[in-house]
């Protein structure tokens, strides 16, 4: 019996067969479009970060700011809830080692693709080695409870900044790994040292976000098999508003009427300048020299306060897109549906993305021609130059949501996930997506 559905029935319809408004129109398959609009949402705000993120004048765009962090932590709770989704019916059979092993090839192809991509010379910091390592990290807790992987999340959110700051600290250095390629496994150590501790998107930070998305995939799948995605969206949009403004407040304190910014003042020496340092952008960790800079919100400082914002702006957009997907019908649905595919094939575009950046960037600065035409800036950081990114996305996403398949690698991915999984169910069941 399915669960109703406030936006007719898509379960019925030709375009319910691929895909479900909000989740709650089946109690099996289809895409959840309000995922895959979220996925859309974090697509072009990380677009926004790499090509809109200096204006010619020098000043930050307020989007860039605003955004900073917060698409990238979207993307990593997405992935979170994918690995819920793509092992469900593993997971239902108890089929926990076929659910480990596709879980570790869909890591492994990730990691395969990311240091491929990352021989692409480009200024921007490609996170997919990053979260092949996440999705390993998550195997070992595939068995364990909401509840369990809840304290989880939230001890390791409080515990890990202080240790990576004990662990940083003798070594004295800042961001020491960007975008990891196959060069680099010439120095494994430093390698290993980057990708999870001293990093831009250190591991060991990251899978955080992945444990909070894995417990919204679970609650996700018993909502639309209640048929109440509504109230889980309403709830997650609550929820994440407060953990962020509770990230937010709490760092607030700590840094004004505490004496957080003072402190860091006199330990470095910089005085004014201490709440530039405290507030400023950073690169996957936090300065060394102050104890203090663990209570700074900024985005990619892996703070517990930076993790508790940008997990909740996480939240908050995913209970929203649930919830506008959720009231819209099948003409809606279409309407939109270029977004859908692209938030659909996000690592087919994402790479798509980064290599035309790279090419830009390579052509006009590296070549030498944005000195002698000034004008060319706007290639390189604009908001024109986002806006054609997010047409190309578009254009892209148009494609496969009217075609009705995968992304070339986002057909990758589940096919390693898919041949791993058989070492242990030969006969596993096609997953969820």
């Amino acid at each position: 019996m399915s669960a109703p559905n406030p936006a007719g029935n898509p379960a019925t319809s030709s375009l319910g067969r691929r895909r479900i408004g909000g989740g709650a129109g089946s109690r099996r398959g289809g895409r959840i479009s309000g995922l895959d609009l979220a996925r859309f949402l974090a697509l072009i705000g990380m677009m926004a970060t790499h090509v809109w993120v200096t204006n010619a004048d020098g000043s930050t765009p307020a989007l860039a700011a605003f955004l900073g962090g917060k698409a990238a932590a979207l993307f990593a709770v997405l992935a979170g809830i994918g690995v819920v989704l793509t092992t469900q019916r593993q997971r239902e059979r108890r089929a926990f080692g076929a659910a480990a092993l596709n879980v570790f090839g869909r890591g492994l192809a990730l990691m395969l693709i990311g240091m491929t991509l990352g021989l692409v010379p480009t200024p921007i910091a490609v996170i997919l080695v990053y979260y092949g390592l996440v999705f390993w990290l998550l195997v070992p807790l595939l068995r364990l409870s909401n509840l369990s992987l809840l304290m989880v999340a939230t001890a390791w959110a409080g515990l890990w900044p202080f240790l990576s700051m004990l662990l940083r600290a003798p070594l004295n250095v800042g961001s020491e790994l960007g975008t990891p390629n196959w060069f680099d496994l010439a120095h494994p150590l430093e390698l290993l040292r980057g990708l999870f501790v001293t990093g831009t998107y250190p591991v060991l930070t990251w899978v955080v976000y992945a444990i909070v998305g894995m417990v919204v995939g679970r609650m996700l799948l018993a909502a639309r098999e209640r048929g109440t995605i509504l109230q889980l969206s309403l709830g997650l949009t609550a929820v994440g508003a407060l953990l962020a403004l509770v990230g937010v407040g709490i760092s607030m304190l700590l840094a004004g009427p505490f004496g957080g910014l003072n402190s860091i003042g006199a330990s470095t020496g910089t005085g004014a300048q201490a709440s530039e340092l405290f507030y400023s952008a950073a690169f996957g960790t936090t300065p060394t020299e102050s104890s203090w800079f663990l209570a700074s919100p900024a985005p990619h400082s892996g703070t517990t306060f930076d993790l508790a914002i940008t997990a909740g702006t996480s939240l908050i957009a995913i209970g929203l897109c649930l919830a506008v997907c959720l009231r819209l019908g099948d003409t809606a649905i279409r309407a939109i549906g270029p977004a859908l595919g692209a938030g659909a094939t996000p690592l087919t575009i994402y790479s798509l993305h980064v290599i035309v950046a790279g090419v830009t960037y390579t052509t006009l600065v590296s070549g030498g021609w944005l000195a002698e035409a000034p004008e060319l800036f706007w290639l390189v950081s604009s908001a024109p130059i986002w806006l054609i990114h997010v047409a190309g996305a578009l254009a892209v996403g148009a494609v496969f949501f009217w075609w009705q398949r995968r992304g070339p690698l986002e057909a990758a991915v589940t096919w390693t996930g898919q041949r791993f999984a058989a070492l242990a169910a030969p006969r596993a069941s096609q997953t969820v997506e």
